[in-house]
């Protein structure tokens, strides 16, 4: 097609502005701010759910690369990152023409994107091979792995705001899903994410990390077997 992969864009930039225009409405808020809000949430909910879903098939879809050669796994892992990344950056085009709308002027805060977006593919490629290695085990889990990131999609600061839920902002600053939107869409809007945001995703990403290497250790002579 002439578009190739802006289809994907076109269809994201149309549903946000659908949503956008009635959620700002429904809350009462400015649309502008709010559509940049929404886009900026949405795109990076996208490439961190996109992370975990996909991952749970990453191996299973290269089972005959894994049972007849010896390339490392993590680069498997890797592959479904990038796909979802180039996705991301697709989605960038949208992005920027909200800001544009919103009359957001970039400044030394947008450049903060950048440690954000690398924290998040830090995270992204560990949650891609855990949940790939796991997956593979236990083919029951994929579809309960999407439930409960759906269920997770609801309960994040995408469409609504934080401070929406009053003394139960709480809830909110426990799930780590809104510290990693917070990292990419606090700047695009023009502000600084708050520093526990960036003690939440490192943390994560340490733990994370130690967790996956330690099951890819155990297990990974035994993934030819279960794929």
């Amino acid at each position: 097609t002439y578009l190739g992969p802006f289809w994907i864009t076109l269809s994201f930039a149309l549903s946000a502005a659908g949503l956008g225009f009635v959620y700002s409405t429904l809350f009462k808020v400015d649309d502008s701010v709010y559509i940049a809000y929404l886009v900026t949430g949405l795109a990076v909910w996208m490439f961190v759910s996109s992370a975990i879903v996909d991952g749970t098939s990453s191996l299973m879809k290269f089972a005959g690369l894994i049972r007849d050669s010896n390339i490392p796994i993590l680069s498997h892992a890797i592959r479904t990152v990038v796909g979802g990344a180039i996705t991301f950056m697709h989605n960038l085009v949208i992005m920027v023409g909200v800001m544009i709308y919103a009359k957001i002027v970039p400044s030394f805060e947008t450049l903060l994107v950048l440690p954000g977006m690398a924290l998040l593919l830090i995270n992204a490629v560990w949650m891609t091979l855990f949940f790939g290695l796991v997956c593979a085990r236990y083919r029951d889990l994929p579809p309960l792995v999407s439930t409960v990131t759906n269920l997770c999609f609801l309960i994040t600061p995408v469409f609504w705001y934080r401070d929406m839920l009053g003394r139960r902002a709480l809830f909110a600053d426990v799930n780590p899903f809104y510290h990693m939107i917070e990292l990419v869409r606090a700047p695009v809007l023009g502000n600084v994410p708050e520093q526990l945001s960036y003690l939440v995703v490192g943390g994560i990403a340490v733990v994370g990390w130690s967790l996956t290497l330690y099951v890819a250790a155990r297990f990974q002579v035994r993934l030819a077997f279960w794929i």
